[in-house]
């Protein structure tokens, strides 16, 4: 079974002005001290639409193994947009390549902090020559981190937090786990944790997400594409490829459209939500109207084999140590076609063995037991939410969910009293009230697809 999932966002720059020209005196010092730390092997300042702040692209040179003094090493990308010295430091992962640059999330912009964004390692530009793939694992790239920021805060003095959304949350909670005292707080965002590869406490959940009518519309359109349109999509799918340069070879164009449609009803729900409700097409809508929605709620297109690249490290990751959801839809199960091998060809190397869940065990019992200064932010209706994390006996801890909420729920989209008691910790841990700006300050965080030819689960056992 080919499946795993995520959910991941890309954000949106903030204003479409250009910041005004840095005060060179104060840019060239902070690029000098930034060249000195011990592993930047460079810094390079680029333009930003980031107004009042700096925005420096870093390279840190790091061990492929961090374990091993001889090892060979690569570079890592961080990029930073900084206010001044002695602001909050956000120390925010994608989980995955560095596509936030210099654009602010919630908490900079709500601290009006200083922001780092770290690439993870194995994604885009941070993976090393002829990777050893093995040490992709969750201490290594906390190893990294470690290295980043204690490097960092030398030269940013304020208190520091973590943070990221769905993987990249997972990602600041791991680092947590294995440097519990580098920052101040961490507030991860709509962050799951699996602990099985598939884990099945999944599909019960989406069994009750949104309304009955909504949820049955959303089943019904998905059955009608598998076992009526199929070769309809298909034939669209090919001039949408055609049309733009896509290709598949990683993963086929039938094995693609079938795992697109598969996983529908998930990407309905995490991406979009109760919103969308009334978009639902009727069954006796087009061929070109269905092709339409599906490309827009869970498009075939995330399979071609750009976009698997994109993410191949992270199917690794899953397979290996993360554990994945069961995606649910098992109603579609008398119409899949394809096996786990049309999908073998999206991993980056062959399938590592899968640790047993030892890894997010560990995770889990470190939050219950020894967590400290955490606030969890999920949606009510995201599907991730079916494996969120339980704060046990974590201290100075939120567990916040949005109403309603989908895989972009933040805080400033709480209820009052829960973002209060948010603010309330926030501002205990950094020193700093945070303030809510005009809407259009805000960032805007559109959604970004993982491809759906990687959501597929057990329902290929079943």
């Amino acid at each position: 079974m080919r499946a795993v999932l995520a959910a991941l966002v890309a954000l949106a720059a903030c204003g479409d002005n250009k910041a005004p020209a840095p005060d060179a005196s104060s840019d060239a010092e902070l690029l000098a001290k930034l060249r000195a730390l011990p592993h930047v092997a460079d810094a390079t300042e680029m333009a930003t639409q980031t107004i009042g702040y700096h925005y420096i692209v870093l390279h840190f040179t790091q061990p492929v193994d961090h374990a091993d003094p001889s090892s060979p090493t690569f570079l890592q990308e961080v990029s930073l947009i900084a206010k001044d010295t002695t602001s909050p430091l956000i120390v925010h992962t994608s989980g995955y390549w560095d596509y936030y640059t210099d654009h602010p999330v919630e908490l900079t912009v709500l601290l009006a902090a200083n922001q780092i964004s770290i690439e993870h390692r194995y994604f885009a530009t941070s993976r090393p020559a002829n990777p050893d793939w093995s040490k992709l694992t969750i201490e290594q790239m906390a190893d990294d981190e470690h290295v980043i920021v204690s490097e960092l805060r030398t030269v940013f003095t304020g208190k520091a937090l973590s943070t990221g959304g769905s993987k990249g949350g997972m990602t600041a909670i791991f680092y947590r786990r294995f440097f519990p005292d580098d920052v101040d707080g961490t507030v991860p965002y709509v962050a799951p944790i699996s602990f099985a590869a598939p884990d099945t406490r999944y599909p019960p959940f989406i069994d009750m997400v949104g309304t009955d009518t909504c949820r049955q519309a959303v089943r019904d359109v998905a059955t009608e594409l598998l076992k009526n349109r199929r070769a309809a999509m298909e034939q669209r799918t090919m001039d949408q490829a055609t049309a733009n340069n896509f290709t598949y070879t990683r993963v086929l164009i039938g094995p693609a459209v079938e795992s697109a449609i598969d996983s529908l009803e998930w990407s309905f729900w995490q991406y979009y939500g109760i919103t969308e409700c009334p978009n639902v097409p009727a069954l006796t809508a087009t061929d070109d109207a269905m092709f339409k929605w599906l490309d827009k709620i869970s498009p075939v297109s995330e399979s071609d084999d750009n976009e698997v690249g994109l993410f191949d490290a992270y199917y690794y990751q899953a397979y290996f140590q993360l554990g994945y959801p069961d995606g649910g839809a098992a109603y579609l199960k008398p119409y899949l076609m394809y096996k786990d091998a049309d999908y073998a060809n999206s991993l980056p190397t062959a399938q590592p063995m899968y640790d047993g869940g030892t890894a997010m065990h560990d995770i889990d019992n470190f939050v219950e037991q020894q967590g400290d200064r955490f606030i969890f932010v999920y949606g009510e209706w995201d599907p991730w939410t079916a494996g969120k994390f339980t704060l046990g006996n974590a201290n100075d801890a939120l567990e916040l969910i949005q109403a309603q909420g989908t895989h972009n729920s933040h805080l400033t989209r709480l209820a009052t009293t829960d973002r209060d008691a948010a603010f309330a910790k926030l501002a205990a841990w950094t020193g700093v009230t945070p303030q809510i700006p005009g809407a259009r300050e805000m960032p805007v965080e559109p959604v970004r697809h993982v491809p759906p030819a990687l959501l597929r689960t057990s329902r290929l056992l079943r």
